[in-house]
């Protein structure tokens, strides 16, 4: 082993995946060790601290907070009465101190930051937390993460389960004017499982609150709801405009029945110049009560197949269809779309993805 040419060595360690047998092979000899190294500490794992380790701090490339393999969000059945307010009060200081040092790793590109309600405790029990405290905690590590950010090199961050505050907790996100973000990815809780959680009528917050200030940096933007439609009534989009942004996503975000500059069909419309891959899945437009016409998505699709010129790949994944706000479950489909509107969707859907078929075509 030890007469190996060096480039056989790397081929070999670049092709081991368990980061077990990898720590193993570190330490056959000083060759492996600075081979491994770059490999086996490139991506860290943090549940409520990080611990010093100075000399590995190069190699960091990608920082995870409580990934949780195969495991589904959701909110416990009934909310905890009592706490350990001095553990949770210790975490929240322990992940401040640990987010705001991300700054020091140089070589840092991507930080995903998982949202759960609970965590594990130093003595290795589950705590649940209360409304309050589950979200006291995602704002600490945001703002932590926001504030590492004004002299970070990271480009990528990536936000999973979060229950949207009102905008004013996010002030930390619009003070950073010189964002280094290049792809952003936000996951949020759909608006019937927090309303039922936490009974508050001051969540459901706009989207926007955690979008970085205008600037010509980001590149990739992706809003996700996974569990069910997202809508806010102070969603405020007017004011964000990045004409770099090249890829935008959106899963289960639900449209405003008429068109404003705040809201996302506009959002849409204003990165026109720029935008060349939009997907949609399962999004919805919104029906303000069964009696009023929804805002239909043959529209929808005939203005941006007029103005989208530059789009060169469109996906449509799931059913976009309708929604309407039920006092008891939140939004839910609205299936009393008649069959003359459902059609008009449909062949104004396909127009639109003929028409960015046909464009591809003519810039190749």
């Amino acid at each position: 082993m030890r007469d190996l040419p060096v480039e056989i060595i790397n081929a070999v360690v670049e092709n081991v995946c368990s980061t077990t047998d990898l720590l193993q092979l570190r330490r056959l000899n000083w060759t492996y060790r600075d081979l491994v190294t770059p490999i086996a500490f490139s991506k860290i794992h943090v549940k409520n601290s990080i611990i010093g380790a100075t000399h590995l701090a190069t190699h960091v490339r990608e920082v995870i907070y409580d990934s949780r393999d195969g495991e589904c969000f959701q909110f416990p059945q009934d909310n905890p009465d009592v706490e350990d307010i001095l553990e949770v009060a210790e975490l929240e200081e322990a992940l401040t101190e640990a987010f705001c040092a991300i700054a020091a790793l140089s070589g840092l590109e991507r930080v995903v930051a998982n949202f759960w309600p609970s965590f594990i405790s130093q003595s290795g029990k589950e705590v649940r937390e209360s409304p309050f405290w589950f979200t006291n905690r995602q704002l600490t590590v945001t703002h932590a993460i926001y504030h590492s950010m004004k002299t970070s090199r990271m480009t990528s961050l990536s936000l999973n389960n979060v229950v949207m505050m009102p905008a004013s907790c996010y002030d930390f996100v619009s003070s950073l004017t010189n964002s280094p973000l290049s792809n952003l990815s936000l996951s949020v809780v759909p608006n019937a499982e927090i309303s039922a959680w936490s009974g508050s009528k001051d969540i459901n917050g706009s989207l926007g609150a955690l979008l970085p200030p205008s600037n010509v940096i980001l590149k990739s933007l992706v809003l996700r709801s996974p569990q069910g439609p997202y809508h806010s009534l102070t969603t405020q989009l007017s004011s964000l405009n990045y004409p770099s942004l090249e890829s935008l996503v959106l899963e289960n975000i639900v449209f405003d029945q008429t068109p404003s500059a705040d809201g996302v069909e506009e959002f849409v419309l204003r990165h026109k110049s720029s935008l060349r891959q939009l997907e949609l899945r399962s999004c919805g437009s919104h029906v303000g009560a069964p009696s009023f016409d929804a805002r239909p998505w043959s529209s929808i699709w005939q203005r941006w197949a007029a103005e989208l010129t530059g789009l060169r790949e469109l996906v449509v994944d799931g059913d976009c269809g309708y929604v309407v706000l039920d006092a008891e479950w939140g939004y839910i489909s609205y299936k009393l779309i008649s069959a003359m509107t459902a059609e008009s969707d449909s062949s104004s859907l396909q127009m639109f993805q003929d028409a960015v078929v046909a464009a591809g075509k003519v810039i190749s």
